[in-house]
């Protein structure tokens, strides 16, 4: 990886190279709306069977994944990032690649697969036709019985990992998240986006 980093403003700019932490935050909610129908499918399609939701965490981190991998590695960011005017680059300025994008997403992925095993656990100690009979909320609580983990570690764990990438980004001058950090990445305003170029060439 190179050593070369993206300097912390560009000469005669009037604004801020890096985005900020409250419109990064607000990228996110929007992300969030975005995904909101693979959400409500994959609830919908739990609560049809009990084992279903082996089929559907596989189709839901798919379809994560190409939103969250594929298309900043097509397009420079997410449709969240991109209303906002925000995109991710490396930290030396030039384009991300699959890596870069793969290991932005890891973080996420690692806390998806984490629920997922604790999942697993349960309705491997669940019964179906008990659990098909019920309603979503009463299905909901039914598995939380074979818990393997207390649903208080798994929420320290998920808060854990956002207070920390508040913290990063409050407290690094190039506002980088934690899985910044990881990937070696950087999101800057879209409308630098020339500027970062003639600076790469120098």
């Amino acid at each position: 990886m190179t050593t070369q980093k993206l300097p912390l403003h560009l000469e005669n700019t009037p604004y801020s190279l890096y985005g900020n932490f409250g419109e990064r935050i607000a990228a996110g909610l929007l992300d969030g709306v975005f995904l909101i129908p693979v959400t409500l499918g994959s609830l919908y399609f739990n609560s049809l069977h009990l084992y279903h939701y082996y089929y559907t965490f596989a189709v839901t981190q798919l379809i994560i994944a190409f939103y969250c991998i594929y298309l900043p590695v097509r397009y420079g960011n997410t449709p969240g990032r991109r209303i906002i005017g925000l995109t991710i680059l490396k930290l030396d300025g030039s384009a991300i690649t699959y890596r870069e994008a793969f290991l932005k997403f890891l973080p996420l992925l690692s806390i998806a697969l984490l629920a997922f095993v604790v999942q697993c656990w349960s309705i491997a100690l669940a019964d179906a036709a008990v659990f098909d009979q019920l309603g979503w909320v009463e299905q909901t609580t039914y598995l939380k019985e074979f818990s393997p983990i207390p649903m208080w570690v798994q929420m320290v764990v998920i808060y854990g990992y956002y207070l920390a990438t508040i913290i990063m980004v409050l407290t690094n001058p190039r506002n980088r998240s934690l899985s910044d950090q990881l990937a070696g990445t950087v999101v800057v305003y879209t409308r630098c986006l020339e500027k970062i170029a003639e600076e790469v060439k120098h």
